[in-house]
């Protein structure tokens, strides 16, 4: 049974944060209940408890994490626009 599992945010909505997990799942959090420096694509660290729950209070922000993923999907964006035929992808 994993100790942890990765989030990213993915959007604010009000005082609320949609994050997205590695599984797809959404959450909505409150905005108070994470670290103060998270943005739009920041990846959180989050433990579970000992009933298997996440720990909202405990989460941390995975810089390498955040900045891994960032450079992949600039990598993808990259090979999608190198196979556009019209040139007109964009994101």
């Amino acid at each position: 049974m994993p100790t942890e599992k990765f989030y990213a945010v993915d959007r604010f909505d009000g005082k609320r944060v949609v994050l997205v997990g590695d599984s797809g799942d959404e959450v909505t959090v409150a905005r108070a209940d994470l670290p103060a420096a998270v943005k739009e694509g920041t990846v959180l660290r989050l433990p579970l408890d000992r009933e298997g729950d996440l720990d909202w209070p405990a989460a941390r922000i995975d810089v390498e994490e955040s900045e891994s993923r960032r450079r992949e999907a600039e990598r993808i964006i990259r090979e999608l626009r190198e196979r556009d035929p019209g040139g007109d992808v964009q994101l």
